[in-house]
């Protein structure tokens, strides 16, 4: 009966089996190979070995590039998290009413699903280097300076730092509410009849009470950060001088702009190594939490 019924599920499987198989573990295959040949826009696949690998270790921008990473990844992480704690506590249980706290988790899913090309084209126009920028007509007028800044040249990281973590605080609030609302009522009442503040109940109850939830959200979050780079393309292209010149963009530019297809897919298979372990604390953090 069990051999019957695994029979059953096969001719269900085989359509997604096949759909993965072309489109993400044939291409991971190729992406492998390719990152041991020294392929170019001439597309003659000539092996060799482990020299993309070795360029990567020599190549005088690696460092700026791991730095920028880190930088980048590590404070959108911060920042992110602590955001989305922020909201989710004052939408979740400060603001009693359903409809209130509902309209309120709409709003920070605007940018999570606005496309990425229209929101980066408003943060273009919003930071217009020229006198007629939205930011520097309010900067011009409060500080009654005649000249304009250039606020992406000056701020490149901080501006697609802030950039990215407004395109992701929807899932973490959300994820972070929901983990709140499951909270037994009868903790916090027991707090307020021990006399409890408010901040002593978000330290003491909350947070320890969705710990897991946080863990998540980093590992998650910062997954998505290291493999994503179309924010920093449209707003910085990695510029000015490789100041936002991250790893995920270095493999774009690398593969697609220098046509060195190559020592990109080696660029990339260091980020899928990344990635790959990140996975497993993933993994482990989730387990550990359904334990």
């Amino acid at each position: 009966m069990k051999k019957m019924q695994n029979g059953q599920a096969y001719p269900f499987l085989t359509p997604f089996m096949i759909l993965v198989s072309i489109f993400y573990i044939v291409p991971a295959i190729l992406t492998i190979a390719m990152s041991l040949t020294g392929l170019d826009s001439s597309f003659v696949w000539e092996w060799n070995n482990f020299n993309n690998y070795r360029k990567i270790l020599l190549d005088p921008n690696t460092g700026k590039i791991v730095l920028n990473t880190v930088v980048f990844v590590g404070c959108a992480i911060a920042l992110t998290i602590v955001l989305d704690l922020v909201i989710a506590v004052l939408v979740t249980y400060f603001i009693k009413n359903e409809s209130i706290s509902s309209f309120f988790k709409s709003l920070i899913m605007i940018p999570m699903i606005t496309p990425a090309v229209v929101y980066s084209v408003l943060w273009i126009w919003l930071l217009d280097a020229s006198e007629n920028g939205v930011v520097n007509q309010l900067y011009m007028g409060v500080t009654n300076s005649a000249i304009p800044l250039n606020w992406i040249a000056k701020y490149p990281m901080q501006i697609v730092v802030m950039a990215t973590v407004l395109t992701s605080l929807g899932f973490g609030a959300i994820n972070f509410s929901s983990a709140i609302k499951s909270i037994p009522e009868d903790q916090f009442k027991a707090a307020r009849i021990d006399g409890a503040g408010e901040w002593e109940i978000v330290s003491g109850i909350i947070l320890p009470n969705i710990r897991y939830h946080i863990q998540f959200i980093a590992l998650w979050e910062t997954l998505g950060l290291l493999t994503n780079y179309v924010t920093i393309m449209l707003i910085t292209d990695g510029g000015p001088s490789m100041q936002t010149e991250v790893w995920a963009l270095s493999a774009y530019h690398k593969a697609f702009t220098n046509q060195q297809y190559g020592y990109g897919a080696a660029i990339s298979m260091v980020l899928i190594f990344v990635v790959m372990v990140l996975m497993l604390l993933l993994n482990k953090v989730t387990s550990r939490r359904d334990a």
